[in-house]
């Protein structure tokens, strides 16, 4: 791959690319960056010759979010350029309205989630519903934006926020039940500009509001969110422990070895929609079946691996109809390395 030109597909943040960029450094890559949001995006795809693009989807604000979809669609679907990950699986990353779309098309199992654009038909809704119920914001990872309502006059101020002058608003600062305090102090001491980086992310996301339309979703009772990965020919999957009302973002992590049927829902699930990347959050739906929570073609994990089994660190593969475990540290570098493997077998096997 060393004489092909790699196109880094850069999104508004600063250093959302920067994981691909040590990716082709580690495998020898020609690569050059692109900034996706500047007005000159298209003019520096069409005056080099690219072979491979590496998106990194924007994630923080839903006006960059829309850009970049609408631009990765352009080179995926219109110019027919290979893109890793695909519009297909970006296009569902952070957007959690079309998702509750996307799953309810095609049929998957997920709990039940209401749209509203009308305040009135919105009312209608909760004075019929039974408590508590999930509200969420349409963009927004690690359980930011994600409220539990518990009553109908906290579910009341929730929709007159929501269609009001200033609209909803994401809590500011760190999520607090995020990780370990000791390991990020110990993170911004050895890299002070993250903290300038982190605070300027914080005033993005606290200025990202949701006006005019709700996102509510159905409460499933839970101790736990199973979380599977698939990675070209790779799974991997642990559950993510419940602290206090939700899963999602706490970074409670169990490495407990997920069961077979999980990881076939999982495999079958992204072959059908060819899906190369992408982890999806479940729940169990208490009759030995699942429910897709969330789906996101990038995302982070605190360790270096993120699936162990007997302690061991590796990774599932599915051979000859049978599932069996590697070990090894196959997710260096948040997975971009591992992506990257695979970006390249796909560009040079199509």
């Amino acid at each position: 791959m060393d004489k092909y030109h790699v196109a880094i597909l850069k999104n508004e943040t600063d250093s959302g690319h920067l994981m691909w960029v040590e990716a082709c450094k580690t495998k020898g890559l020609n690569y050059s960056i692109i900034n996706l949001i500047k007005d000159s995006w298209i003019e520096q795809i069409t005056n080099n010759n690219f072979d491979l693009f590496l998106a990194t989807p924007s994630s923080i604000q839903s006006k960059f979010k829309k850009l970049y979809d609408e631009r990765l669609y352009i080179l995926d679907k219109i110019m027919k350029l290979y893109v890793y990950p695909n519009f297909d699986e970006v296009s569902i990353h952070e957007n959690k309205r079309y998702l509750s779309f996307w799953l309810m098309a095609n049929k998957l199992p997920h709990p039940k989630t209401h749209i509203f654009y009308d305040k009135k038909e919105s009312y209608g809704f909760i004075n019929n519903h039974i408590f508590p119920i999930v509200g969420k914001f349409n963009i927004g990872a690690s359980g930011k934006g994600v409220k539990i309502i518990k009553s109908l006059s906290e579910a009341k101020k929730y929709i007159d926020a929501a269609f009001g002058t200033n609209g909803l608003r994401q809590n500011y600062g760190p999520n607090l039940k995020m990780g370990s305090y000791k390991s990020r102090i110990i993170s911004i001491i050895k890299n002070p500009s993250k903290i300038i980086r982190l605070f300027n992310k914080y005033k993005t996301l606290y200025n990202e509001t949701q006006k005019g339309f709700i996102i509510l979703q159905e409460y499933v009772k839970h101790e736990f969110e199973w979380r599977v990965v698939k990675i070209g020919n790779s799974y991997f999957g642990h559950q993510k422990v419940k602290q206090g009302d939700k899963a999602s973002g706490t970074k409670g992590i169990d490495y407990i070895e997920p069961p077979e049927k999980l990881l076939n829902f999982v495999k079958n699930i992204c072959e059908k929609y060819g899906f190369n990347s992408m982890a999806i959050d479940l729940f169990e739906d208490g009759q030995g079946g699942y429910l897709i929570n969330e789906m996101q073609t990038i995302f982070g994990h605190v360790q270096a691996y993120i699936c162990e089994k007997k302690g061991v660190p590796g990774r599932f593969l599915y051979q000859d109809n049978t599932w069996i475990f590697e070990e090894g540290m196959f997710n260096i570098n948040l997975s971009y390395n591992l992506r990257l493997e695979n970006a390249i077998d796909l560009f040079l096997r199509k």
